[in-house]
C-alpha cells in the first residue's frame, strides 16, 4: 500500500500525541524507559490574558524547554525566571538529571547563562549568520 506525506500543520495536537506514543512505546520496549511527557506553564496578566510561557518535555531524564516567551511589557519583572524555575522543579520531580534549552544568538542567550546553563554546542550556518546555542544545565 502505498502512503502520501501531507502537511497537517492544524492537525498538530493530534498528530504530536500519535508520535509521542509510538516513541513511548518503542523506548519502554527496548529500554523499560517511561514515557515522554509534555508539559507547559501559561503567564497571565491581571485580566487573564496570555502573556508568556514555557513548555516542553521530560524524557529519559531530561527536561527539555523547547519553548519560553514573555510578552516585552512583561520583560526584566522576572516572569522568564520563575517559569524557568518552575519548568526546573517539574523536572526535579519527574528525577531528571538534567535540563536543556535552545537559543539563537540574537535571543536570550544570556538570561540562560544567568540561570546557570552552559552552552554545550553551536551550530553556524543559519540565516542572517544567525548562531544557534543548546545549553544544559545540571538539576
Amino acid at each position: 500500500m502505498a502512503c502520501t506525506i501531507v502537511n497537517t500543520k492544524n492537525e498538530k495536537t493530534q498528530l504530536a500525541d500519535l508520535l509521542n506514543k509510538g516513541i513511548a512505546d518503542y523506548a519502554q520496549e527496548k529500554k523499560g524507559l517511561p514515557p515522554i511527557e509534555i508539559f507547559s506553564f501559561s503567564l497571565k496578566d491581571e485580566k487573564q490574558n496570555l502573556v508568556g510561557g514555557c513548555s516542553g518535555v521530560t524524557y529519559y531524564g531530561c527536561l527539555y524547554v523547547d519553548m519560553l516567551w514573555v510578552d516585552e511589557k512583561q520583560r526584566y519583572l522576572g516572569y522568564g525566571t520563575q517559569l524557568m524555575d518552575a519548568s526546573e522543579e517539574l523536572g526535579k520531580e519527574k528525577k531528571c538529571l538534567f535540563a536543556t534549552v535552545n537559543t539563537m544568538d540574537w535571543e536570550a542567550l544570556d538570561f540562560y547563562k544567568s540561570l546557570g546553563y552552559q552552552i554545550e554546542f553551536e551550530r553556524h550556518g543559519y540565516l542572517k549568520n544567525s548562531i544557534f546555542y543548546f545549553l544544559r544545565k545540571a538539576l
